[in-house]
């Protein structure tokens, strides 16, 4: 009889789990989720197509890409699944609290997102790229539409990027929040000496997104949430 009501109590359980994944609001937010990741797609293919510099992160991506995968006939977007998908597993053993749906979203759209918009932004624009005026300013609309989509993203509290994911599991080794600053300040100097090494130039794009990118990605977060709010989107904050 214990066996038995132990087993409805585990089934109950079970169904209380994943009842979650199925609901409305949790549909809603890997929707935005998507939505967010492919803006910065978008962003990260306008940066990559300008070559005026990528944030220390894609620095690295995109260092690996040419030096490993683009030789073997491998995609970008390929090569970035299988570079996020090596750091989501060592973050997942040693602090799988910040892994999620949205983490998986944004390992397997991102790179292909990026594929498409570069293809786009060679059919469109090649006529344009030899203007370095123009390329600038591709180059702060990429920043914007990778604030934007952050601020998307970042919303939904489904599960946080890859790099972001890693950065918060060495702060969890740590012991100590405080030191995330520190720990993202040296985690994105190995990107980027990481990017150098492997033929990625850091550039002014990577600069412009050191310095903008925090503020622009607090304004759209921010707006976006009030927004949603107001529209009765978000409806997840403050139960």
């Amino acid at each position: 009889m214990d066996i038995q009501l132990n087993g409805n109590e585990s089934n109950k359980n079970n169904r209380k789990y994943f009842s979650k994944y199925f609901c409305r609001e949790y549909i809603i937010k890997t929707i935005i989720c998507i939505i967010g990741v492919f803006i910065i797609g978008i962003g990260i293919s306008v940066m990559r197509y300008v070559d005026l510099g990528l944030d220390p992160f894609m620095c690295l991506s995109n260092g690996i890409y040419l030096t490993v995968s683009k030789p073997l006939n491998i995609s970008f977007g390929t090569s970035f699944l299988l570079f996020t998908f090596v750091l989501v597993i060592a973050v997942f053993i040693f602090d799988r609290a910040e892994i999620g749906l949205g983490t998986v979203i944004a390992m397997s759209l991102t790179g292909y997102i990026s594929d498409f918009g570069f293809f786009l932004c060679n059919l469109i624009l090649a006529e344009m790229a030899e203007y370095l005026i123009f390329r600038i300013f591709m180059m702060f609309f990429g920043v914007i539409l990778i604030s934007i989509g952050s601020g998307i993203y970042f919303n939904t509290h489904i599960g946080v990027s890859p790099y972001d994911a890693t950065g918060l599991a060495i702060t969890a080794k740590v012991g100590n929040e405080k030191m995330y600053r520190f720990v993202r300040i040296g985690t994105d100097i190995i990107c980027v000496i990481g990017g150098f090494l492997m033929g990625n130039i850091p550039g002014v794009g990577t600069v412009v997104m050191a310095f903008f990118t925090g503020p622009l990605f607090s304004f759209f977060r921010n707006t976006f949430f009030v927004w949603g709010k107001n529209l009765k989107i978000i409806t997840w904050y403050n139960k």
